[in-house]
């Protein structure tokens, strides 16, 4: 909304405001609304700060709900080790994590049943770190321990019916020995499933297995393809050496690729990521040329970051034919193919100054366990890590909406929408999950229950407005939600004016909303109660205030959301918040909060709606030249001036 002047009764009244929302949050901007005195200011289509909330659509309405899955289950408060979104050959995905050394399925595809698979087949490691890497390799996935010590363990899932392919959980055979036939993944860190091969790192080296459909290591029933579980084809894999960074990028922290269609495999490099840079191998692709390659004839590595490394293998996100990931000095969010198109700039600067009131927080030497996915259009990346006795966990998450470039016409640059905070669903997420079921896009939180002290799996929705299951159709459990305007000075910063009034539209209310409204003025450091309000419309007959339907056991047809008619907010309390409104003298009066240059709006909403607009009202004040202004020695006292 432009500001603007209206005129009434004896005096004028000074309007400002906005109807749209979808730059999303400027935490690291002026919070005074851009103007052109003011152009480092917040947009007027975005947003000072957010919590729980999203843009999308123009207005700022409440997050999709979190629905528990998994709750009680026997691995209780053991330590979480890692975890992968499983693809078997048929059917599905379904969650395999590794707690306390133990391989666990989670069968999210259909009833979320807990199995222990290491006590079903046997196997299991002594947790002797905190953190496994895992992939999928074909139809197996390959759990690494971390200590580089403890062989790998290959699970399959078999397919049902099938005698020659049974489910299978077993640890790898390891380097047995140089140039033996029986090699297979030796113990390592981060792993990548790239080039169809099985890629692995070691500190500060990385190497991979056979190729996919080898029939010198495949065997007829798995159709060749179990050949990624060897290594025998290259001389550096069959001698337990690998490929290399330098000594002063540092031990390699995660390997990933990602989409590039100018390759004839339609793949990109393998990026190698360190915690100061990142570079990109370009391995040759066919067996042959795999096998040839040796000291000799070295695959080509290039160095394509310098700056900005990774801190976790977890947070490399793929989005596309790019990959965000976190990255020092507290878990900034970077783009490999933002990164590399300004190598020339001077500045290799992130892409999340917007969040930074969340990453300045971060615990840097926590970083290691930040995780990230790609869902519904946006990028979910971990913030506020703290120890839990599971492990890393994160009190929140940052999101990246990128439905603003999802159109045809002109695009608009991808928006941040502040922060989603878990830790008032009493959860700490440990890792983020991914994964098509059917084409359908869904999205898991394995965290830490601070309220039943267990590791739980939560579902990230994209249609539900409560948090928690549905109890008789109906959920009660409200999101609160929170969203902070740019500071509103009705386009004249130099005139002081009085907050009298400001006016809030909604719409899309479904159920009760309490609405906590806040101000503060120019910026000072707390806030000022202003007025407090329901809006609510029934969701279904069973809640119409007017002619309830008795509920019998059938299920209630919902009711539409509706829109809120513009809510007037009276005259707001005066206060005196800010120390420039103390009085100078004993005897004086200090300046009401109400007057001020700007004032900046809150609102703390527990309940689904949307905030479509707001408009604050001011009048115009009369201030005199240097009025309140502090008196102080003059300069020439410092500089042996007359004090006078």
């Amino acid at each position: 909304m432009a500001n603007g002047t209206s005129t009434g009764g004896s005096g004028s009244t000074l309007t400002d405001g906005q109807f749209s929302f979808e730059g999303g949050v400027h935490s690291d901007s002026n919070r005074v609304i851009a103007s052109p005195l003011m152009p480092s200011g917040v947009p007027r289509n975005a947003l000072s700060w957010a919590i729980n909330v999203t843009m999308r659509g123009g207005g700022a309405g409440q997050r999709t709900g979190w629905e528990p899955l998994v709750q009680g289950a026997p691995w209780g408060a053991s330590s979480y080790m890692g975890g992968i979104l499983y693809e078997p050959d048929f059917g599905d995905p379904r969650l395999l994590l590794v707690i306390a050394g133990q391989v666990w399925e989670v069968r999210v595809d259909t009833t979320n049943a807990v199995r222990n698979l290491s006590a079903a087949f046997g196997h299991a490691s002594r947790p002797i770190t905190q953190h496994a890497f895992l992939t999928q390799a074909e139809m197996f996935a390959v759990i690494q321990w971390g200590d580089e010590v403890t062989n790998p363990f290959f699970y399959d899932a078999g397919v049902p019916g099938d005698p020659t392919r049974p489910e299978l959980l077993r640890p790898s055979q390891g380097f047995i020995g140089v140039n033996n036939a029986a090699n297979e993944l030796p113990p390592a860190s981060p792993m990548d499933y790239w080039a169809n091969r099985a890629w692995y790192a070691f500190g500060r080296r990385y190497c991979a297995g056979d190729i996919a459909g080898s029939t010198a290591t495949g065997t007829a029933a798995y159709d060749y393809r179990d050949s990624v579980l060897h290594c025998t084809e290259n001389p550096f894999s069959k001698g337990g050496d690998g490929f290399s960074v330098p000594t002063v990028a540092g031990s390699i922290r995660a390997l990933s690729h990602t989409s590039h269609l100018d390759t004839a495999l339609g793949q990109s490099p393998l990026f190698v990521f360190t915690r100061r840079s990142v570079y990109a191998c370009e391995a040759p692709v066919t067996r042959a040329d795999w096998i040839a390659a040796d000291r000799s004839h070295i695959p080509l590595q290039k160095l394509a970051l310098a700056k900005g490394g990774a801190y976790s293998d977890r947070a490399i996100v793929p989005v596309n034919s790019d990959l965000f990931f976190q990255s020092p000095p507290n878990g900034d969010i970077r783009s490999v193919a933002v990164s590399v198109r300004n190598d020339r700039d001077w500045g290799n600067v992130p892409l999340s100054r917007n969040v930074n009131r969340a990453l300045a927080f971060n615990d840097r030497s926590l970083l290691r366990g930040a995780t990230g996915i790609e869902f519904d259009n946006r990028l979910l990346q971990s913030a506020l890590p703290v120890l839990t006795p599971a492990g890393i966990g994160h009190k929140a998450l940052v999101a990246l909406n990128f439905d603003l470039i999802s159109t045809l016409e002109e695009r608009r640059p991808p928006a941040w929408e502040g922060v989603i905070d878990t830790d008032t669903l009493g959860l700490h997420v440990l890792q983020l999950f991914e994964g098509d079921f059917g084409g359908r896009s869904r999205a898991f939180a394995v965290a830490w229950s601070t309220l039943r002290h267990a590791i739980e799996v939560w579902e990230i929705t994209s249609d539900t407005r409560f948090d928690g299951s549905l109890v008789g159709g109906l959920s009660t459990n409200r999101v609160t939600w929170q969203v902070e305007t740019p500071s509103y000075n009705a386009g004249l910063p130099l005139v002081l004016k009085e907050l009298v009034g400001a006016e809030l539209w909604f719409d899309k209310v479904l159920g009760t909303a309490v609405v906590e409204v806040w101000y503060r003025p120019d910026g000072t450091g707390c806030w000022i109660a202003w007025k407090a309000f329901d809006v609510c419309a029934a969701r279904d007959c069973s809640e119409h205030p007017l002619n309830p339907c008795e509920p019998d056991g059938y299920p209630l047809d919902p009711l539409c959301e509706i829109d809120a008619i513009p809510i007037a907010l009276p005259r707001p309390p005066s206060g005196r918040c800010s120390p420039g409104s103390r009085p100078l003298t004993p005897t004086a009066s200090g300046r009401p909060s109400t007057w001020c240059f700007s004032a900046q709006v809150k609102l703390v909403i527990k309940g689904w709606c949307r905030l479509r607009g707001v408009v604050v009202h001011f009048e115009p004040r009369v201030k005199r030249p240097y009025e309140g202004l502090v008196r102080g020695n003059p300069l020439s006292t410092r500089l042996g001036g007359d004090n006078t």
